[in-house]
């Protein structure tokens, strides 16, 4: 069974948790952890210590810069820019780092759905 790290103060959307299953199965398992990264290293040195998971994160610029930088390998998340009548942001797409590479991976072109479509599939 594929671990899933959501590394963020909020809980995932439908939308996020749905993305994560298209694009890791539906059996993945994820776990939610709320980690305020304290230099600008914080977030790869997080990924360097769970290699063999998939690691989501909401985190600022300079930390996903060193992340990528580092050739590390994690998702983010692409938001809507408006919020929906529920108050909610819907996900517009998900991007994969790897190997100093970005690629989107899963797109949604409809704000009010919480369903996208995998671009292609997440190498581990």
């Amino acid at each position: 069974m594929k671990k899933v790290f959501w590394v963020s103060r909020h809980q995932l959307s439908p939308a996020q948790k749905q993305a994560i299953s298209d694009l890791h199965g539906s059996d993945c398992q994820i776990e939610h952890l709320t980690i305020q990264f304290d230099s600008m290293l914080g977030l790869a040195e997080f990924i360097s210590t769970h290699p063999r998971d998939i690691i989501y994160a909401v985190a600022g610029a300079p930390h996903y810069l060193a992340a990528a930088l580092s050739g590390l390998k994690f998702g983010v998340f692409e938001n809507h820019p408006q919020k929906r009548q529920d108050g909610v942001f819907g996900l517009k797409s998900v991007y994969w780092v790897r190997n100093y590479e970005i690629r989107e991976v899963w797109r949604n072109s409809n704000p009010l759905s919480d369903n996208g479509e995998m671009l292609m599939p997440v190498r581990q």
